[in-house]
């Protein structure tokens, strides 16, 4: 098997409590969802698969001068949990890759740095953070796909990784980026704060 990695990005969501699109609000100048990828392919990361649902085309439209991407949507969005999203989002990973990293794209400061950390770590189940403060993007083996898209049990994707038989490693990330969502209008405040006081990329 290979050594690439895919990042599975959930963009599904009604963004309810937000009020606007969560994956189109501007982050450092790009679309969040723009922002992310370009994170990730920055870091290393081969390809990247958007699980899209609400405004899809607005989605695809803001990614659209975007390589190494491909699309896949949840047509039941509105009715179904992030776990649907992320199933669908792991079903069409090839047997390309042997590792997958999986975030939603409400987590838009995940740094380069901690990607890349991740991808020189070679277990099996590896989250950024510690067990109290699990963050994004996780590692997983691409061995445990099949396990993931056959888990029925309580927990949505958290009880999938869960139940899988290894223990989950847990790597030390400084940066708060692993951590910071944007689910509100406030959050999204927070995050724009924070990138207005870093110091600009040379």
């Amino acid at each position: 098997m290979s050594n690439k990695t895919c990042c599975v990005i959930m963009a599904a969501g009604l963004s309810s409590r937000m009020g606007r699109h969560k994956p189109l609000l501007p982050i450092d100048g790009h679309p969040a969802i723009v922002h992310l990828i370009l994170t990730m392919l920055n870091a290393g990361v081969d390809h990247c698969i958007i699980v899209t649902g609400h405004h899809a085309d607005d989605i695809k439209e803001a990614c659209r001068d975007l390589n190494n991407i491909t699309f896949v949507h949840n047509p039941a969005y509105a009715s179904t949990d992030m776990f649907t999203s992320a199933k669908i989002g792991f079903g069409a990973v090839t047997n390309d890759y042997s590792r997958i990293l999986f975030t939603p794209a409400d987590i838009p400061l995940i740094p380069v740095s901690a990607v890349k950390s991740l991808l020189a770590c070679t277990e099996p189940l590896v989250y950024p953070g510690d067990r109290t403060k699990k963050g994004h993007p996780v590692s997983i083996d691409a061995a445990f796909l099949d396990m993931i898209l056959s888990f029925d049990g309580d927990g949505g994707l958290r009880g999938a990784l869960s139940s899988l038989p290894v223990e989950p490693v847990y790597l030390a990330i400084e940066d708060p980026g692993i951590l910071i969502d944007m689910d509100t209008p406030e959050d999204y405040q927070k995050i724009l704060d924070v990138c207005e006081s870093k110091e600009p990329s040379p």
